[in-house]
């Protein structure tokens, strides 16, 4: 049985397999598949501009997963309980470090409190590399963090 099937695929690389395998819609829909499987992760490496949000990076065992960041988030000064304003998942997504959802967090704040300067703080501590600061700024008239 293993000599029929060595038989049949002489050369595995052989460009002839990859035309009959174009030929066909299923053939065409899996090639698509596998390229946007291998190149969809290619955006956090080259357009990325959040290093935490590694959702679609080849990064399985990376060590920023285990980042851990402290938010202070302050209007006019003043210290918001996050408990009370965000959801428990969007908190824990957020001390990860996660810039987007940070900012978002800082945008719902501005619509409640308009007119206000609204400030987070974001000090993350890695596994890999020394302790980095974010924010610290008005997020209102500066929306990216």
């Amino acid at each position: 049985m293993w000599t029929l099937v060595l038989h049949r695929v002489k050369n595995p690389l052989d460009v002839s397999n990859l035309s009959a395998l174009l030929r066909t819609w299923r053939g065409r829909f899996i090639v698509v598949f596998l390229l946007v499987q291998l190149l969809l992760p290619l955006h956090y490496y080259v357009l990325g501009r959040d290093p935490h949000d590694e959702r679609f990076a080849w990064r399985m065992f990376s060590p920023m997963r285990m980042t851990e960041c402290r938010l202070a988030f302050s209007v006019d000064k003043q210290q918001i309980d996050l408990g009370t304003r965000f959801h428990e998942a969007w908190i824990e997504v957020a001390q990860r470090g996660r810039a987007v959802v940070i900012e978002q967090m800082a945008k719902k704040l501005c619509t409640e409190h308009p007119g206000k300067a609204v400030e987070v703080k974001v000090e993350c501590t890695y596994m890999d590399r020394p302790e980095a600061s974010l924010g610290g700024f008005d997020l209102c008239t500066r929306p990216l963090l």
